[in-house]
């Protein structure tokens, strides 16, 4: 979705005006028309704020900076110099309870003249370096490619030319054989016609003397006829003792042929014309600048690849009273399971992370799906209703009423605001109160299946077995594919925007590295993975819950 060509004046758009700002507030993250700069600076608590040009702020618009905590949802106003982190007020009682308070300062204090900090230097020059590297990296390895492709043609001919003197000296073995069968057949046929010719000699003879005895017998007399037979009958026997002579002497002759084994045995063992080896060696890459600092660490981090990740079990357990898959579930920072079971008795539960029930929770209609909202509150979505709730987990009759559109199916929070997938229209935007701020458009409008969003990024699946990544105002970023992911449902991002993604027909849990690059099939149908719907990461606690089939939980530890 392309970015709007005037910047608005966020004060006249919550009052439905429509105004053009000319200034942009860095702390309120919003732009001021001029009269609405005039109050902005006007007020105490505002006076400071750091204002500058629209044209200025065009510079950085694409600059994404995470104010809020990603564990909590609140704004980053505190700093740990003993953990060299940015935290939010809730981190200090949960993760910080053993920093002093000249430890944790505010963040204003902390980032007093960022602009001349040696920080700020030392990471310029650490990237300048490092893109140096990275130059010579890529020459090296376009280098590189170039003669994997000369070697790829040189291996082409050496397979063409052995193949071409494999065929000369098939056919040269071809004409000898054939020769070689020319010359026994011709030999075999030459004694068949010999003897041929002798019989047929033989049965002339034969046809004459009994004409000659016949002729004898009608007309002469009995003294011819007596010296006649006796001579007739010597020559006879003369031509029977001939025939049996030939007739014992001649063979019969049969050709065959039998294929040299070394052939036979090329067609029998012979799989494959060469084998093709892949001979790896170290590149020699490397980058030279050693000395890399704390912000090039978190730098080199945010790249973090997939192929280390893992699973270990922690727990599984069952859910009383239901045979169906369950539609969402999250794990609280206190380790409480809280499940939507909307295919089956249609309840709101709660389990403890060792799979004991503690309590159904009351709601008004059959819940879908579920979205930390911070530490205490989730937002859960009815879709038959018109409007979802946000309840907190720790005092259930503590709940608010967001409206929204009929068929709101799947949720997702970010930043105070709302991201409802809505059937046939897209992806709604609204603040906590139901103030629809944006619809994002995509273009599988009426199928999607999960969604899940960062500060900076929403994720979702559809159902051509795809998953999505887009900016938070719905410019795509990247889209993945994978025959090893069937039938996308639940999905979820851990701390390094890598995707988990449930396969519900292809039965598997995959992770999508945060370029959408590269994937990893995590769990299978091996696991006892059977039509799961639902997954959920605590960022917080670097755990994943999921429905891993129908009744049933399952834990991991993500490592």
């Amino acid at each position: 979705m392309a970015s709007k060509l005037n910047l608005q004046c966020g004060p006249c758009g919550y009052e439905d005006i429509t105004n053009n700002a000319t200034k942009w507030c860095t702390n309120c993250e919003e732009g001021f028309c001029g009269e609405c700069e005039k109050s902005h600076k006007s007020m105490k608590i505002s006076r400071g704020h750091n204002m500058i040009s629209v044209d200025d702020y065009r510079q950085i618009e694409d600059i994404t900076v995470n104010m809020n905590c990603e564990i909590h949802g609140k704004k980053l106003d505190l700093y740990c110099k003993k953990h060299d982190i940015a935290i939010c007020v809730v981190c200090v009682p949960s993760a910080h309870k053993t920093c002093s308070s000249s430890d944790v300062i505010s963040i204003d204090e902390a980032s007093k003249n960022a602009k001349q900090s040696s920080a700020l230097s030392d990471l310029e020059k650490t990237i300048s370096k490092t893109l140096d590297d990275v130059k010579y990296c890529i020459n090296d390895r376009e280098t590189a490619l170039k003669s994997l492709d000369k070697e790829e043609q040189t291996i082409r001919k050496k397979i063409a030319d052995t193949r071409m003197s494999l065929n000369k000296y098939l056919d040269k073995l071809e004409r000898e054989q054939l020769q070689d069968l020319k010359f026994n057949h011709e030999n075999c046929k030459s004694k068949y016609i010999k003897i041929l010719d002798k019989m047929k000699q033989i049965e002339q003879e034969l046809e004459s003397l009994r004409e000659q005895t016949l002729k004898m017998k009608c007309f002469a007399s009995d003294l011819q006829v007596f010296l006649g037979t006796r001579e007739l009958k010597n020559r006879t026997a003369e031509q029977i003792g001939s025939l049996k002579e030939d007739i014992n002497d001649h063979k019969n002759s049969r050709m065959e042929i039998e294929v040299h084994h070394v052939l036979s045995s090329l067609m029998k063992e012979v799989k494959q014309f060469g084998e093709v080896k892949v001979i790896e060696t170290k590149a020699g890459l490397e980058l030279k600048d050693a000395n890399i600092d704390q912000a090039q660490i978190q730098i080199q981090g945010s790249m973090q690849t997939v192929c280390n990740v893992s699973l270990q079990l922690k727990q599984k357990f069952d859910i009383e009273g239901t045979v169906k898959p369950i539609s969402a579930c999250i794990i609280t920072s206190d380790d409480r399971v809280i499940i939507a079971d909307y295919y089956g008795r249609g309840k709101f539960m709660e389990y403890n992370n060792e799979g004991k029930y503690i309590r159904d929770i009351p709601v008004p209609d059959k819940p879908y799906d579920l979205t930390t909202v911070d530490t205490d509150r989730i937002a859960v979505t009815y879709p038959r209703a018109t409007y979802l709730e946000i309840i907190n987990t720790k005092n259930y009759s503590e709940r608010q009423k967001v409206p929204c559109s009929l068929v709101s199916w799947i949720i997702a929070y970010q930043d105070q605001k709302l991201y409802v997938v809505v059937y046939k229209k897209g992806i709604e935007v609204m603040d906590l109160n139901g103030k629809k701020l944006n619809t994002i458009v995509t273009d599988i409008e009426s199928s999607l299946f999960g969604i899940t969003t960062t500060s900076d990024k929403i994720y979702y699946t559809d159902i051509n077995n795809r998953v999505h990544c887009c900016s938070l105002t719905g410019q795509e970023i990247w889209v993945f594919k994978d025959r090893s992911i069937s039938k996308p449902k639940g999905i979820s991002v851990d701390n390094n925007q890598n995707v988990f993604v449930l396969g519900q027909q292809s039965n598997n849990l995959s992770v999508i590295q945060h370029d959408g690059k590269d994937s990893k099939v995590l769990l299978t149908d091996r696991d006892g993975l059977h039509n799961p719907r639902a997954v959920y990461y605590n960022k917080e606690k670097k755990i994943v819950c999921l429905g891993y089939k129908a009744e049933s939980i399952a834990i991991y530890q993500v490592a």
